[in-house]
């Protein structure tokens, strides 16, 4: 902000003598006199020429100044006022305590209103006060800040008492300006660029201070930014804030804020007031001394770009993808030979901003003529910059200096008197405006002289209303009389609708909208591919593809159907016809608005698929924007992309003949230009089999660079666009496949062609990180058309493409981290929440601060549980439980994970929970005795621990009976269990069925009474039905009586002898156990019915030693009971 450096009153005049101006100035805005009775009483003209240089026109802008303003700078003293004016048309004016605000443009009369500033040992300034609508049409809101950092909040600046402060807790830091960044709040910058985030709303307002962090791996991230992009400034140390701008981020809602400082540039995401984040600190030094050197050399001063010591000046946004930054730089080992001074150069550089690596390169620089000199100690200062398209000023005390970037050049100066000053400056939409002393608001814009320059973007050309008068100039969209009657006498819509596009661009839209309304009567409709859509979409395509008519050329070319219509250009040059193209495309998008056709339109199939027609629109919009990119870069490239053309063309059976090049048959059927992509696929593909490695990496750089460069134009053109192309009714839920997207095939071999031959075959530095920058880039352009298809489905459909895009991008950025190229890999990671990579790269490096800065940063989507699944996935449990700072959310994550969770759980000292875990995690092993073992026995340990709790007897009871089974098997004798073809030393776990069969099976020859017995215990444990649980007990019965040869038995002895069998030894057990003989020893009849017993069932002497050895323990128990 400028400040008066005298007297605002002291001799002002209307007009600077000695220096007469084409233009007239007007009388000064404030008159001489001190009196205050006449201020304000006689409202001058807001629209005189204060000076016109026949390329540039400086002039009143606005409402006249309201009397409360005109009082404050009347008697105010020299380099206490500070005004700041916004966009939105409010302006605001600081004086001591003072604060005026007022509306200055869109509001009517000037209102205005005074606030009282919080008390302050420095000085306020208007770069610390912003004010703006919350909600469009609503009175404003005003946010102030002292130098020391104390908030103030008007929800309302019609109430001045309504104001609440909030102190931001700087640590004695000095505040330097407030940028807004709506609707998410403002930023408030310190001297030494520490930046706090101001969101403030109806309940009142927030501050959160903003953490400065490396771009991807702290420490390690900031190792590799030096290498690939040149030194990167330390985010530790404090440093001089230049100025801080905002613009609209990459992504929907997002906003990007761009900080400069002495030592250097840094790049904020702010997506609200939780999210936001640090994309870079970058060191742009280097890239500024080469630009300038370069610059400086060629006017023949000697030396090196080493020798020059660079100062950033100020910062301005020139667009979405640019910034400019008015630098200077003086050649210190060259001074003026006057007390050691220096000359200073002063310059213009043009950065591309919009990926989130720091910037390589300069996109252009421009080297002002004017110089100053600078003594030992001192520093260039006072200079500011404004870029509104393509206005870029640099402004010095009185003087206004426009540039011309495009050209290289400085244009006419405009200077004001030389007691005028300027004390504040804004951007108006497409013009700058300044705030002087003398004369108000004043507005600065291209003369009405000055001839349209041929390069220039036709883009601003879209509005009917605007450019009617110019259609005849530039577009071939004149007919006669005769035509117009026959286009509109025809049978076909398409000709009809037609000729009602040419009667809305004379201005005859009676005529127009009858056409239409009998062309297209009747209510919406929602079929796809309705009469009105195809005939919509068949004219757009026409107008792109429309033959130059003009062109003598193309006159033996042109079907005789075309030769009387109305074509879309009348220019004879390539490029300039494409330019013309695009805006009678514009013209044709406002016309169907404008006739009511554009809310009626449905869908189309497009590439086999129902698309919505606006959005079908939106993409011959595209491929025209594609176009105009490729003609602008193609004499850049021209050898790769001529012979890419001419290959196109011939898949097209096209040949060039006569007068007409290759370039002219491409670019002449824009709604085709995509097809390019193969042709470049193709060639790289040629070149990876018959060139040099050398002229291989040059042709993949070329490739990559055009096809990005395009690419990018379109999805800028995209972005910018959405809201001019958004369906509507049942046609916006349709999946979106744009026409990028559909390209995808060749977008992923041509990354994987750089990938797998580009880089290996790269042997110079600079290629590489060339080539690297183009992976990241292609890669970009890829995974955003996927997602872009993805967020326009829902449901089942939804999900299983969600799937694709998961695997599409693990197989685009893993191959990144698998060549350590971890820098770039994060950067699609992140963007594209590929959180397995994230962790991968992060335990790659070993930078734990960086993964807890992504799991605060995705808590939203339960990054914490991710990394802990990873873990476990990649079999590194000690490091998933060496997470003790996310407790709760381990604890959480383990609940699925018993095999693990045990050991968290005796770490948290949460001893029942890790007995019940081991116990569950014991009864689930199969595959190593050993190991349940093992865990059954600190699963015991742990329940002996823990027995305060109720419940730890009952969970000791089932370790006990685990265990028991794991004794159970152990106890098989050694020569069973290799008879079953197991390892002694290494079993698996046995079930209590396998177990049984083991103890009684033929393979136990030496099982006695004591086997039989395990083998009964044993059946309390076999998880079967009664039915067949009581099979077995007979089995194992059987097998007992099998065991004895019941014929060979003396029958004169039949007690003594009964006793020595296994039969009844397991009975004598029976009762001395003192068990239920009832239920555990079968009835006698009952297995006499066992078929397992073979023909010794019907043998005599059995049945009789059976029924005497039972009616021997009947009377047994009778006398012992």
């Amino acid at each position: 902000m400028f400040t008066p450096k005298t007297n605002l009153l002291a001799g002002r005049r209307g007009s600077r003598s000695n220096t007469p101006l084409s233009g007239q100035r007007r009388t000064p805005l404030l008159a001489t006199s001190r009196s205050r009775g006449n201020q304000g009483n006689t409202p001058v003209s807001r629209t005189n020429v204060i000076e016109d240089t026949g390329v540039n026109i400086l002039a009143s802008f606005g409402s006249s100044l309201p009397v409360l303003v005109t009082e404050v700078l009347t008697l105010a003293n020299a380099g206490e006022v500070t005004v700041s004016l916004s966009e939105n048309g409010w302006a605001w004016l600081v004086s001591g305590r003072r604060l005026v605000v007022w509306r200055y443009s869109g509001g009517g009369r000037a209102q205005c209103r005074e606030l009282s500033l919080s008390p302050s040992d420095l000085k306020h300034r208007s770069d610390l006060c912003t004010v703006h609508s919350l909600t469009p049409g609503h009175t404003p809101c005003c946010v102030a800040v002292s130098p020391e950092g104390v908030v103030r909040y008007w929800p309302s600046i019609v109430h001045e008492g309504s104001s609440t402060d909030i102190a931001t807790d700087l640590g004695g830091q000095e505040c330097f300006s407030l940028t807004p960044i709506l609707p998410v709040g403002c930023i408030l910058a310190t001297t030494t660029s520490s930046l706090v985030l101001i969101h403030h709303g109806p309940q009142g307002v927030n501050c959160k201070h903003l953490q400065t962090s490396s771009n991807l791996l702290g420490g390690f991230g900031r190792r590799v930014s030096s290498l690939l992009w040149g030194s990167v400034g330390s985010a530790q140390g404090e440093a001089k804030l230049i100025r801080a701008v905002s613009t609209e981020g990459r992504e929907p809602d997002t906003k990007a804020v761009y900080v400069l400082t002495a030592l250097g540039l840094q790049k904020w995401c702010i997506e609200d007031a939780e999210t936001n984040r640090q994309v870079y600190d970058a060191d742009i030094t280097d890239i500024v001394r080469e630009s300038m050197w370069s610059a400086v050399s060629s006017g023949g001063e000697e030396g090196k770009p080493s020798w020059l010591r660079i100062w950033p000046l100020d910062i301005s946004v020139h667009d979405d993808a640019h910034v400019n930054l008015l630098v200077a730089g003086v050649n210190s080992n060259q001074t003026t030979g006057q007390d050691s001074s220096s000359r200073v150069h002063y310059g213009i550089i043009t950065l591309k901003v919009t990926s989130d690596v720091p910037p390589m390169r300069s996109e252009n620089f421009v080297l002002l003529s004017r110089t100053s000199i600078l003594n030992e100690g001192e520093e260039p200062s006072g200079l500011r910059l404004l870029s509104v398209d393509d206005i870029t000023v640099v402004i010095d005390g009185q003087d206004v200096q426009p540039v011309d970037l495009k050209g290289k050049s400085e244009l006419p100066k405009l200077s004001l008197s030389a007691n005028d000053t300027i004390l504040g400056t804004g951007i108006m939409k497409d013009f700058p405006i300044l705030f002087t002393s003398h004369y108000g608001v004043l507005s600065l814009t291209k003369s009405q002289n000055c001839g349209k320059d041929e390069s220039m973007d036709t883009s601003d050309m879209g509005a009917l209303d605007r450019n009617s008068s110019k259609l005849s100039e530039t577009l071939n969209i004149s007919v006669s009389n005769q035509g117009l009657e026959n286009l509109t006498m025809s049978e076909s819509k398409s000709d009809q609708l037609k000729a009602a596009f040419l009667l809305e661009c004379r201005r005859q839209s009676g005529q127009a909208q009858s056409i239409i309304d009998d062309l297209f009567p009747g209510e919406v409709t929602e079929d796809i591919d309705s009469s009105l859509d195809r005939t919509v979409i068949a004219l757009s395509q026409a107008l792109i593809d429309d033959f130059p008519a003009s062109d003598p050329r193309w006159m033996e070319s042109i079907p005789a159907s075309q030769v009387a219509g109305a074509g879309s250009t009348m220019s004879l040059l390539v490029l300039h016809q494409l330019e013309d193209k695009l805006t009678c495309h514009e013209l044709y998008i406002s016309f169907l608005k404008s006739v009511g056709l554009w809310s009626r339109l449905s869908a189309v199939t497009i590439r086999g698929r129902p698309m919505a027609t606006v959005l079908s629109l939106a993409e011959h919009n595209e491929k025209n924007v594609a176009a105009v990119t490729l003609r602008t870069i193609q004499n850049d490239y021209a050898r790769v992309v001529d012979a890419c053309m001419k290959s196109c063309l011939d898949c097209r059976d096209i040949t060039a003949s006569g007068n007409l090049t290759a370039q002219d048959h491409f670019y002449r059927e824009i709604s085709r230009v995509d097809e390019i992509l193969e042709s470049f696929i193709s060639f790289l593909q040629l070149s990876a089999r018959s060139d040099s490695p050398r002229e291989l990496v040059q042709n993949i750089l070329a490739v990559n660079c055009v096809v990005s460069t395009v690419l990018k134009a379109v999805l800028m053109n995209r972005n910018k666009q959405v809201a001019n192309f958004t369906p509507t009714g049942p046609a916006a839920s349709l999946e979106y496949l744009p026409w990028t997207a559909s390209r995808r095939t060749q977008l992923v071999q041509l990354y994987r062609i750089t990938l797998n031959h580009g880089l290996k075959s790269a042997e110079d530095s600079s290629d590489k990180v060339r080539l690297q920058q183009q992976i990241l880039d292609i890669a970009d352009i890829i995974l955003d058309g996927f997602r872009s298809q993805v967020k326009s489905l829902d449901g089942k459909k939804k999900t299983e493409l969600t799937a694709s895009f998961e695997r599409e991008r693990e197989q685009i950025i893993r191959p990144l981290v698998d060549l350590r190229l971890y820098e770039q890999a994060a950067s699609l990671a992140e963007k594209y929440l590929d959180f397995g990579v994230l962790v991968r790269i992060c335990e790659e490096t070993k930078n734990k601060e960086k993964l807890d800065e992504y799991i605060n940063l995705y808590a939203k989507y339960n990054f914490s549980e991710f990394v802990f699944s990873w873990y476990v996935k990649e079999g590194k449990q000690s490091r998933l439980l060496a997470s003790t700072g996310l407790s709760k959310e381990l604890g959480r994550f383990l609940t699925g994970h018993t095999e693990i969770s045990w050991l968290h759980d005796l770490h948290t000292s949460n001893l029942r929970k890790a007995a019940a875990n081991l116990e569950e995690i014991a009864s689930n092993e199969t595959d190593i005795l050993a190991r349940k073992k093992v865990q059954l026995s600190l699963a015991k340990l742990a329940a002996l621990g823990s027995r305060e709790d109720e419940n730890g007897d009952a969970l000791l009871d089932k370790i006990d009976q685990e265990s028991m089974l794991v004794t159970a098997q152990e106890q098989i004798p050694r020569s069973v269990v290799e008879q079953f073809g197991l390892d002694p030393t290494n079993m698996r776990v046995l079930s209590p069925r396998e177990m049984i069969e083991m103890y009684i099976g033929e393979e136990n020859s030496q099982a006695d009474s004591i086997e039989f017995i395990k083998a009964l215990e044993l059946l309390n444990y076999v998880q079967l039905d009664e039915e067949e649980k009581e099979k077995v007990r007979f089995h194992i019965w059987c097998q007992s009586i099998l065991r004895d040869s019941w014929t060979e038995i003396d029958t004169n002895n039949p007690l003594a002898s009964l006793k020595g069998t296994v039969f009844f030894r397991l009975v004598e057990y029976a009762v001395h156990e003192g068990l239920d003989l009832s239920t555990f020893l079968p009835q006698p009849d009952s297995i006499l019915e066992q078929a397992e017993l073979g023909d010794l069932r019907k043998n005599p002497n059995f049945q009789f030693l059976l029924q005497t050895g039972y009616e021997h323990i009947q009377r047994v128990c009778t006398v012992s009971a």
